[in-house]
C-alpha cells in the first residue's frame, strides 16, 4: 500500500521496480536522482532526514580492491553517485509519506 500511494504521486526519474508476483516491505525505500546530494540539503532543510545507504561502489570497496581495483564499472559508479534511501516504510504515517511525497515534488517541479 505505501509503495503504490507514492508511485502513484511522486515524479521521479528512478523509482524501485515493482513486481507484481512479489511482496517487498520496503524497509529501505530508495530512489536514484541525478541531483542527489542538492535533493538531500533540500530534504534536511525541510527536516525530512534521508540516507545514502551504500555511498562507495563495490569495486571502490577495501574489501574488493584486490579483486576489482582494475575493473571500470560506470553503472556502479553512477548508481552510488545517484542512490538515496528516503523515510518512507511501513514505520511511518500516512501524512509522513504525504509530505516526503510533497517536498519531492516540490523539488522536482
Amino acid at each position: 500500500m505505501v509503495m503504490t500511494q507514492f508511485c502513484i504521486l511522486f515524479c521521479s526519474p528512478l523509482l524501485p521496480v515493482v513486481d507484481p508476483d512479489y511482496f517487498d516491505v520496503y524497509h529501505i525505500f530508495a530512489i536514484r536522482h541525478k541531483r542527489r546530494d542538492e535533493l538531500k540539503k533540500y530534504l534536511l532543510d525541510k527536516m525530512i532526514k534521508t540516507e545514502i545507504h551504500y555511498p562507495v561502489a563495490p569495486h571502490r570497496q577495501v574489501a574488493l580492491n584486490k579483486i576489482l581495483s582494475n575493473e571500470v564499472y560506470p553503472i556502479a559508479e553512477e548508481i552510488h553517485e545517484t542512490i538515496l534511501s528516503l523515510p518512507i516504510s511501513y514505520c511511518h504515517s500516512e501524512d509522513d509519506i504525504y509530505r516526503v511525497i510533497e517536498a519531492m515534488n516540490d523539488f522536482n517541479g
